[in-house]
């Protein structure tokens, strides 16, 4: 019994001492300096590219002065060696090419040495987006109608449904004329996907000719069809749900489920939770993506401009006052016979 007690014991005093050592190793590695300069945009569409020069992303450097190696690895995990480990280049470029897919992808740059120092890697996300209606795009779930009619903005060839709502022609889709405000993140992709972000003031002139923002008039005359009858300024309960669509952004359900809200478009409007955006400086911070749908009114309520909004846990559309210019939404615009 002592005789075994005296192997176990020594066994763990070796693994003690060998835990002790492979420690005390591992605390003497050193960390490069430097920082990976990998990006990549974070939207992007199919047949998009991007290339990389292998001496312009060379930025890691060791303490010592040693060589460091440098790879990429792929969106499917494959590993290509740029820099060996002795610093000798292998391949001077590579690049990413998008192909006809819808998905958000991850690849890696990384820096490593042989010996004695920690690696590095930056990833870099990005989503691929395509645009239409027909079911291949990022939006799908989109109810198209037999009534729906069509027309072409002459501005930039950009193709629009609209519907007939009580003599009220409205558009299906948010505007994406891209001579005034922004796209989503300043993703010009994105403007066919969610529609531009405009502030008030640029939204006065937005929309195509013959064409016009509606009224706050105009939403309460549509909540006395499809929601409650209510007043100028005032919210309209019941409309939220008849209006909204249910749409899927790359797979992803749009307006989360809330027991309050059923969702039918019976107003074949199909508004989206595009969020809204805050602007300061002249830059655009985007907000609340999944949760508000904000569109522009024509109105100007008191020096502020006048808004209509969904929020996705109330069969509410509501209304509201904000700043001309330091806040941006998206315009759906309307046209009467």
């Amino acid at each position: 019994m002592k005789f075994w007690r005296l192997i176990i014991l020594s066994l763990l005093g070796f693994s003690l001492v060998f835990q002790s050592c492979k420690k005390d190793e591992e605390e003497t590695k050193n960390y490069m300096t430097g920082t990976l300069k990998y990006v990549f945009p974070e939207f992007v569409e199919p047949g998009y590219s991007k290339s990389f020069c292998i001496d312009s992303l060379m930025l890691m450097s060791r303490d010592d002065g040693g060589p460091v190696g440098y790879y990429y690895t792929d969106a499917k995990g494959k590993r290509d060696t740029l820099v060996n480990g002795d610093g000798e280049i292998l391949k001077k470029n590579f690049t990413i090419s998008i192909h006809d897919t819808i998905a958000t992808l991850n690849t890696t740059f990384s820096a490593f040495a042989k010996d004695d120092y920690y690696g590095s890697s930056r990833s870099v996300s990005f989503t691929i987006v395509k645009d239409g209606l027909d079911g291949d795009g990022s939006i799908t779930n989109f109810k198209k109608n037999d009534a729906d009619q069509s027309f072409v903005d002459e501005r930039d060839g950009k193709k629009y449904l609209y519907t007939e709502i009580d003599g009220v022609y409205w558009m299906r889709q948010n505007l994406a004329w891209e001579g005034a405000g922004k796209a989503f993140k300043d993703y010009d992709v994105m403007s066919d996907i969610f529609g531009r972000y405009y502030s008030w003031e640029e939204a006065q002139n937005a929309c195509p000719e013959g064409w016009t923002l509606p009224s706050d008039e105009d939403w309460v005359s549509l909540g006395k069809i499809y929601g409650e009858s209510s007043s100028v300024h005032k919210d309209i309960k019941g409309l939220a749900g008849d209006i909204m669509g249910d749409l899927h952004f790359n797979g992803t359900k749009m307006w989360e489920f809330w027991r309050d809200v059923k969702i039918t478009d019976k107003a074949a409007l199909s508004v989206m939770p595009a969020g809204y955006a805050v602007i300061s400086d002249g830059d655009f911070d985007f907000q609340e993506l999944y949760k508000y749908a904000a569109l522009w009114t024509a109105d100007s309520d008191e020096g502020n401009a006048g808004l209509r909004y969904i929020y996705h846990d109330k069969d509410i559309v509501y209304y509201g006052k904000v700043s001309k210019s330091d806040f941006a939404a998206n315009v759906r615009c309307i046209r009467k016979k």
